[in-house]
């Protein structure tokens, strides 16, 4: 499998599924007093900051895919943000407070197990990162 082509594709495929993910209490729940806001203010910065990221990553990754710019200053830029979205996505879910989580009105019980799900995408698209970078080192 060649990384360097492959990598970048399945990157930006990920971040675009990653900001859906993180921006997706907002557009679905609807309840006035459910703390939407709260909830992505939690921690030192929030969580927006990751799906900001995501979308930016998309960018970066499709200009890899389409060798638009330096691969290696893409690889190097998707990495170090890649890896930034899981430093900021985890210090976000570790800081929610938990009455704040479980206050949400029962229909929208999903939220307690989003923000590992977001953890998971930003996982998922820094081993993309790493593995482009990979590809275009070699």
């Amino acid at each position: 499998m060649d990384l360097k082509s492959v990598a970048p594709t399945i990157g930006a495929i990920v971040c675009l599924v990653l900001a859906g993910v993180v921006f997706a209490p907002a557009l679905v729940i609807s309840a006035p007093a459910a703390g939407v806001a709260e909830y992505y203010a939690s921690g030192p910065i929030g969580v927006s900051v990751v799906g900001v990221l995501a979308l930016l990553d998309v960018v970066v990754f499709l200009a890899g895919a389409q060798e638009r710019s330096d691969p290696q200053t893409l690889a190097g830029f998707a990495l170090v943000s890649s890896l930034a979205m899981v430093v900021f996505s985890l210090l976000w879910a570790l800081s929610i407070d938990p009455t704040l989580l479980f206050s949400f009105p029962a229909e929208y019980a999903w939220i307690e197990t989003h923000r590992w799900i977001v953890v998971t995408g930003a996982a998922v698209a820094a081993i993309a990162a790493g593995s482009y970078a990979r590809g275009v080192l070699r």
